[in-house]
């Protein structure tokens, strides 16, 4: 079941799922609103749920689950930290910072590294490439080629994300170097959201712990690994977590203290088919993708066969 507002992909999924070959009856798309949902959840013949969306709903979802005696696996959004250690290479981090945070679907991904926690060392020209390379995307209609930047999904979304922005900047809670508001001009009408870099953000506000889900992308920074670490922890999220560094002893190192799913490094890719995907804390449980997606939809039976047992044991 898609989401109301997002009606059109999985109606494109389900034809190539077609053309693939895949039988008639394996694959229903059913669009509807809340009431659909709940019907899917509590149908008898549906044995296992998988969500993916805001905690929020997920309660409601769970709480179904539970009165069914029914399995899930939730997906359910993140507020990911990259660690960017001066031993990476800078502008490729960068890069990769702008394009993961304000290109990639407007900032509407859950795992996307929206929390980008600097060494204090690289800091300042981190910062100013960050800046550099936000000023040349452009917004506008994304069947254009040559824009990076399209609406976010409502304007509700527009009144969400333009409220928290407010609301650190009257709490003095981060410097906006960049954007900070909705677009204006041409697209003033449409649900268009400025590109936007907040720097030297209070790891404790709203704007540091609360997906924004918009083009936008939060700076802090840190002096030693500790430190680095105790930042990205201090979430109760846990879907994803980003080290940019060449030293593979440290990504070992951190990976094992960093509250998350999965940790990528030096531009690792979140999803692959062979890979489990999933968080941890109000980030969900269960796995999607890999031999432990696969597993979360299967049910393990352990056969025991006697041969020659006795009865009694003597």
């Amino acid at each position: 079941k898609p989401a109301e507002i997002t009606p059109f992909a999985p109606e494109l999924f389900a034809q190539l799922c077609k053309q693939a070959g895949l039988p008639d009856g394996v694959l229903s798309i059913l669009p509807g609103t809340a009431e659909c949902g709940e019907a899917i959840v509590r149908h008898k013949k549906i044995r296992k749920i998988s969500f993916t969306g805001g905690p929020i709903t997920a309660r409601k979802i769970l709480a179904a689950c539970a009165e069914e005696i029914k399995p899930s696996v939730m997906e359910l959004g993140g507020k990911s930290a990259s660690l960017v250690f001066p031993d990476c290479d800078i502008q490729a981090a960068a890069e990769r910072a702008v394009f993961w945070t304000v290109g990639c679907l407007s900032g509407q991904g859950c795992a996307l590294p929206t929390r980008q926690l600097v060494h204090v060392d690289v800091y300042d020209d981190f910062v100013a490439r960050l800046k550099a390379i936000i000023s040349q995307f452009k917004v506008g209609d994304p069947m254009d080629p040559t824009v990076m930047v399209g609406p976010v999904i409502n304007k509700a979304a527009v009144d969400r994300i333009t409220g928290m922005f407010e609301r650190a900047k009257a709490d003095n809670a981060a410097t906006f170097l960049l954007g900070g508001d909705r677009c204006g001009g041409s697209l003033a009408e449409g649900n268009f959201i400025e590109p936007t870099l907040i720097v030297d953000a209070d790891p404790d506000h709203e704007i540091s712990q609360v997906e924004i889900f918009g083009p936008a992308v939060v700076v802090m920074k840190f002096h030693d690994e500790d430190e680095a670490v105790a930042i990205a922890n201090n979430s109760e999220y846990g879907l994803a977590a980003y080290i940019q560094s060449n030293d593979l002893q440290r990504v070992h190192r951190l990976s094992e203290r960093l509250n998350a799913g999965g940790v990528y490094n030096n531009g690792g890719l979140q999803i692959n088919p062979h890979t489990p995907f999933g968080g941890i804390g109000i980030s969900g449980f269960g796995k999607e993708g890999g031999k432990a997606g696969i597993d979360e939809f299967l049910h393990y039976k352990t056969v025991t066969i006697g041969v020659g047992a006795p009865i009694f044991p003597k």
